[in-house]
């Protein structure tokens, strides 16, 4: 492992050091560092019926409310050099007081041949994913946590076929490392920005900002670690540390139809997690995921798409989870004022821990949207839920149909 390792940092230095070096043959003209602001701004009502379940910690919660609101202000640079070679970087305000003020912040190069980030940002895996198109419900990233600010129910606490996304559990998303990606061109494809692009992270410590001791999604058990000088502890429960991660996708068209392929793998150590799974500690995060979206134009802007996804990771020993995603979507012009949209979703998952038998999630959903403007979204939407304990343990179950209302402001 430790041969493998070496392997793949040294060939991570060298594949930086093309990226840099070949941009010493570019010509195209220069500009100056400069800064534009961008983000978004996400209100909902949200309504919920859920079933009280004696001994769960679901029983006292609101049936309605406009809270956890979701905003977020970009700070984006960007510099052309004498030799061609781009360079950038990118800070995300919260746009609400949050244990986690800054989300991303990270800098970046690309040329020709490709592009390098370092910093605080998703790995590839979960920033070349393509399964089911988003929803109609901006900010549920399809399927939503306890931890999302627009999610519009809360995971059990005990639950353990979370967590409920289509990326990895030890992903690193927003620790700091570094992404490698092959050309935005791309290769193998009939035009420009077809065919195929390879992507690689390294996350040598799953820490994350100096100050940041929660919300560090670098952990399982999302309690965090700061960087402090740069070195963090390598004892801290459930923390990333040495995490390899790869991934592909493949686009390409075929008269009105659009095919977008992807696939990602991790390999990461985790530390001294114990007692919260179990009493046996899992050693270590081995998970694949592959995806698949379909787009079809129907004519006069409109548009229908439909996709899946498959997500598999075992942590070793205790936890086996499974996980796959259906959805589609269908959109009148896109995001040009006037446009409707219809979407929805079905994902299930399964999680089993040493001991235990198989927990099972289900969640179905559906949307509509409406693009009063450039930048100006107006959206509904209504679905169901249920989360089972294999064991029958009430406050790992939870069981509620919910519905939204809300707009979102893109700028």
């Amino acid at each position: 492992m430790i041969k493998k390792a070496l392997l793949l940092q040294t060939a991570l230095v060298a594949a930086a050091g093309v990226v840099l070096a070949d941009s010493a043959f570019a010509q195209v003209k220069a500009e100056p560092l400069g800064v534009t602001v961008g983000g978004y701004m996400t209100r909902t009502f949200k309504l919920q019926d859920r079933d009280k379940q004696t001994g769960s910690a679901q029983t006292d919660k609101s049936p309605a409310t406009f809270g956890a609101p979701n905003a977020e202000i970009w700070f984006s640079l960007r510099a052309v050099l004498d030799n061609g070679l781009r360079v950038g970087g990118r800070v995300e305000l919260e746009g609400a007081t949050d244990g986690d003020q800054i989300d991303e912040s990270y800098l970046w190069f690309e040329n020709d041949l490709g592009k390098i980030e370092v910093g605080s940002t998703d790995r590839v895996a979960a920033k070349m994913q393509y399964f089911s198109p988003n929803t109609t419900l901006p900010g549920q990233d399809n399927i939503s946590t306890a931890t999302s600010e627009n999610a519009v129910f809360v995971v059990p606490a005990g639950n353990r076929a979370g967590p409920t996304q289509m990326w990895f559990s030890n992903h690193g998303n927003d620790a700091e490392g570094i992404n490698i990606y092959t050309s935005s061109n791309r290769y193998f494809g009939s035009k420009a920005g077809k065919g195929l692009q390879l992507g690689y992270s390294y996350v040598p410590d799953g820490c994350q900002d100096y100050q940041n001791g929660a919300f560090n999604n670098g952990t399982y058990n999302n309690t965090g670690q700061t960087c402090d000088a740069g070195f963090g502890a390598t004892t801290t429960a459930g923390q990333v540390h040495n995490q390899h991660t790869v991934a592909a996708n493949y686009i390409e068209s075929f008269g009105d139809l659009t095919l977008a392929l992807s696939a990602g793998y991790v390999n990461t150590r985790i530390e001294s997690l114990a007692a919260a799974n179990g009493g046996t500690p899992a050693k270590r995060l081995d998970g694949w995921q592959a995806g698949a979206q379909l787009t079809y134009a129907l004519g006069g802007g409109s548009t229908i798409g439909a996709g899946g996804g498959y997500k598999s990771e075992e942590f070793t020993p205790t936890i086996d989870r499974r996980a796959w995603i259906l959805g589609f979507l269908y959109t009148t012009n896109g995001s040009q004022p006037g446009s409707i949209g219809v979407g929805g979703d079905y994902w299930h998952a399964t999680g089993k821990e040493t001991g235990f038998a198989d927990d099972k999630a289900d969640i179905y959903q559906l949307g509509v949207s409406y693009m009063l403007a450039t930048g100006i979204k107006l959206y509904g939407g209504a679905g169901t839920y249920e989360f089972k304990d294999g064991n029958g343990t009430a406050a790992n179950q939870s069981k509620a149909n919910f519905g939204v209302l809300g707009v979102n402001l893109t700028f």
